[in-house]
C-alpha cells in the first residue's frame, strides 16, 4: 500500500483528493494538509511514498520551487508529484528538473490524480497529459521576452509602446503572442514566472 500525504491550501481541493484517493485500496492518505510546515512534520515522523503538493500556496507559506528543493533536500527518499491550476512548460520544466517526480493539472480528473501518483511511486514521470516539450516551438523572441520583463517592471502595454517606439497593437500582439507560447491566460500568471523568466 503506497503512503500518501497532501498539502494544498483549498479546503475544497485537498478534501475532494483525500476522498477520492480514499476509495482507491492500493494508497493509504496519511497526512492531509493546508500549510508547509504539517506537511514537513508528516514527513518527519510517518513513512510517506508520495507527497502532492500545491504549486501556489497561501500568502506567507513557502512557494512552488522553494519549496520543492526544501523538501527535496530534506526527504529525497519522498517522491514528489506538483499539483497546479497553472500549469505551462516552463513550470513544468523548472520542477522536473528540480526533482519533482510529476506534474498534474487541477483540470485533469481525480482518477488522473490517483493514476500519476501510482506512476511516480514506481519511478516513472509523470506529466500532465496534453503537454508536448517542444521547445522551438515555446521559444520566446528577444521582443517577445523584453515585452514581458517591462511587464513584470510594472509597465502597461501604452508604457512599453513609448519607450520602445512601437505600436500599442504591435506590443499587444507581441504579449500575446509571448503568452500563448508559454500558456498563460492573465498578468497574474505571469508573475507567478517571475523568478524563473532567465530560462525562457
Amino acid at each position: 500500500m503506497l503512503k500518501i500525504a497532501l498539502l494544498d491550501d483549498h479546503d475544497v481541493v485537498r478534501r475532494g483528493s483525500v476522498m477520492h484517493l480514499a476509495t482507491d485500496a492500493r494508497l493509504q492518505v496519511v497526512g492531509n494538509h493546508a500549510r508547509s510546515r504539517a506537511l514537513i512534520n508528516t514527513l518527519m515522523q510517518h513513512t510517506v511514498d508520495v507527497a502532492v503538493i500545491d504549486y501556489a500556496l497561501a500568502e506567507g507559506d513557502l512557494q512552488g520551487m522553494e519549496l520543492l528543493r526544501l523538501l527535496r533536500r530534506r526527504f529525497p527518499r519522498v517522491k514528489l508529484l506538483m499539483f497546479s491550476a497553472n500549469v505551462h512548460h516552463v513550470m513544468i520544466s523548472n520542477t522536473i528538473a528540480a526533482g519533482a517526480a510529476g506534474v498534474v493539472s487541477k483540470g485533469e480528473s481525480l482518477e488522473a490524480l490517483a493514476r500519476a501518483v501510482s506512476r511516480v511511486a514506481a519511478g516513472h514521470i509523470h506529466l500532465p497529459i496534453n503537454y508536448r516539450d517542444e521547445h522551438e516551438a515555446h521559444r520566446l523572441s528577444p521582443s517577445e521576452r523584453e515585452v514581458l520583463q517591462m511587464c513584470l517592471s510594472g509597465m502597461t502595454v501604452t508604457d512599453i509602446a513609448l519607450k520602445r517606439h512601437r505600436s500599442i497593437k504591435t506590443i499587444s500582439t507581441q504579449k500575446h503572442a509571448a503568452f500563448r507560447k508559454l500558456g498563460l491566460r492573465t498578468d497574474r500568471d505571469l508573475f507567478t514566472l517571475r523568478h524563473q523568466l532567465a530560462v525562457l
